[in-house]
């Protein structure tokens, strides 16, 4: 999966695609981002990041992630 298809599997589901953010810093949400050499997947809150993931690469990352959003958020 890339993140196109993963943005449009987003859409599908009606869930808010800018609760994710790819690569860069964000103070609250859903992250994936690239640290060294490993993908991770994270929750952040406050500054403080949850649920930290790591995955050999990204398309395992966003795989996960689209699961979690689903069960979470999904209609």
């Amino acid at each position: 999966m890339n993140r196109d298809e993963f943005l449009h599997l987003l859409d599908q589901h009606k869930i808010d695609r800018n609760m994710v953010t790819f690569d860069s810093f964000v103070a609250e949400g859903y992250c994936l981002r690239k640290n060294h050499f490993r993908w991770e997947t994270l929750y952040r809150e406050r500054d403080t990041d949850y649920e930290l993931m790591g995955f050999p690469s990204e398309s395992n990352a966003l795989e996960s992630l689209l699961t979690k959003l689903i069960q979470l958020y999904g209609k």
